[in-house]
């Protein structure tokens, strides 16, 4: 599996609480369920903290190969997502980075 993580800031004038139900919101999850080969969507929920420059939220997407991923990140279904996106997100500061997961517990 391919994993891309997106580090997810909140457009100045939205609370927390605010950014977060836009990304659990049936329109932002219908938009980014339409990504093709897109397996698996998980989104972390950032715990307020001291941390001034922590994120609100911790995307990740799925995908079955490095290519479905590279594929899929230029897709019109991701410019579709990230349109929706820049709408509550902060994507000066939003960023994503495509990942190896090593699991070293298992």
């Amino acid at each position: 599996m391919s994993k891309v993580v997106f580090i997810i800031f909140r457009k100045a004038g939205f609370s927390h609480e605010d950014c977060i139900a836009e990304l659990r919101s049936d329109r932002h999850i219908s938009i980014v369920s339409k990504v093709k080969g897109l397996n698996k969507e998980i989104l972390n929920d950032v715990k307020p903290n001291a941390n001034p420059n922590a994120p609100d939220a911790i995307g990740e997407l799925w995908f079955d190969h490095d290519e479905a991923m590279t594929l899929a990140m230029s897709s019109p279904e991701m410019v579709a997502a990230n349109e929706d996106a820049s709408t509550f997100l902060d994507m000066e500061k939003t960023y994503a980075v495509m990942v190896d997961e090593y699991d070293n517990m298992g």
